[in-house]
């Protein structure tokens, strides 16, 4: 464990990478270090100045948060002419998040540390993602956390801070070419994710998103692909509509599991198992339905694959890109046989495509 005070030597974030093979797995103590949130009068923009710095104003590189390994989410901030105190031992958790994927992804990527040999802390130290974020918010995060293994109170940095002692853990976790996450962090998942939380549920699961609001995105004619499943015997499950140890009885539950590429399938790779077989329908041409099955696959070891049927993406006005609040319109016959390959569904009978009164109502419904 090293102690720092400062000198840690400081190095632009545009010509970094975050590589978690060669990520430390000893936390960092530094003394009196200085949480800087982002400036309530800064431009928005993707990365903010805000992080870390040593006591004599050096930026630690370590308290970067990284979506991908080149997207960097912060930079270095300046040291601020006003400083408040926060006493106490705290844990850095990098950037807090109010959206439930980021947060679970992105904001937990540092919970690792919590097991680390010798650290003990009396809360979990954030810089908010948004300037204004809610008191609220951080109630209703703070249970979902905590079934996920965040034994400490969520804390946020209001305002700079001076901290008597901080550890900065390096980030284990992320979207993309960071889906597998280090060895730590992964172990911490899978011994404390969901851990005093029992099975309960259907063992046939869709992961449904036909009664979330339309700029959530979705596929076009999800309710046919509802009833298809139903006939196979599924469960239409509606994640947003249960309280976070509901959604975590179900993942555990089901064996064959059934969605559209969406955040629950993280929370599935946090507290699923080995004997699951996984099916993430691809709803938009981004990398998010194969980046959901790696993840599966790493932490749980179980049977996962995406199935790419789309034929287009239909965007709201004025995106020029999908997105998640874009609509897929997938095949449906090829969906069916992809299903039926990977053993999601047994009958043989393919599914017909959309006819042109169903495709337009969906489209005058969006």
């Amino acid at each position: 464990m090293s102690v720092d005070q400062g000198n840690s030597g400081n190095k632009s974030t545009t010509d970094q990478r975050l590589d978690l093979s060669a990520a430390e797995l000893a936390p960092r103590l530094l003394v009196n270090a200085v949480v800087v949130p982002p400036s309530p009068i800064a431009t928005p923009g993707r990365q903010s100045a805000s992080g870390v710095l040593t006591s004599d104003g050096t930026f630690v590189e370590q308290s970067i948060s990284w979506t991908t390994s080149t997207q960097p989410v912060n930079r270095a901030p300046e040291l601020p002419a006003e400083i408040g105190h926060l006493p106490g031992r705290y844990i850095f958790g990098g950037v807090l998040y109010g959206h439930f994927g980021h947060f679970i992804v992105e904001s937990l990527a540092r919970l690792w540390a919590l097991d680390a040999q010798g650290v003990s802390a009396d809360g979990m130290l954030f810089t908010p993602k948004m300037v204004t974020f809610p008191d609220a918010a951080v109630q209703k995060l703070q249970p979902l956390g905590a079934l996920l293994g965040l034994r400490l109170p969520i804390v946020i940095a209001r305002g700079p801070v001076r901290v008597d002692e901080l550890y900065v853990p390096s980030q284990g976790f992320g979207m993309n070419d960071l889906i597998e996450g280090t060895p730590a962090f992964r172990s911490f998942m899978n011994t404390h994710a969901g851990a005093s939380v029992a099975p309960a549920g259907a063992e046939k699961l869709y992961i449904s998103r036909s009664q979330l609001p339309r700029d959530r995105g979705s596929i076009l004619g999800e309710y046919k692909l509802e009833q298809y499943l139903r006939d196979e015997g599924y469960d239409i499950f509606h994640p947003q509509k249960a309280k976070p140890d509901e959604q975590i009885a179900r993942y555990k539950a089901a064996r064959l599991i059934v969605g559209v590429d969406c955040s629950p399938f993280h929370m599935l790779g946090y507290v699923g198992n080995s004997g699951q077989n996984a099916a993430v329908i691809l709803r938009r041409s981004m990398t998010v339905g194969n980046v959901l099955a790696r993840q599966l696959v790493a932490f749980k070891g179980m049977r996962a694959q995406e199935h790419d049927c789309l034929l287009d993406d239909w965007l709201p006005m004025p995106g020029s890109r999908p997105s998640r609040s874009s609509w897929g319109e997938v095949d449906f016959p090829k969906l069916h046989a992809a299903l039926l390959a990977s053993g999601h569904i047994k009958n043989p009978t393919p599914w017909p495509v959309l006819t042109p009164d169903e495709r337009a109502a969906e489209l005058a419904r969006l």
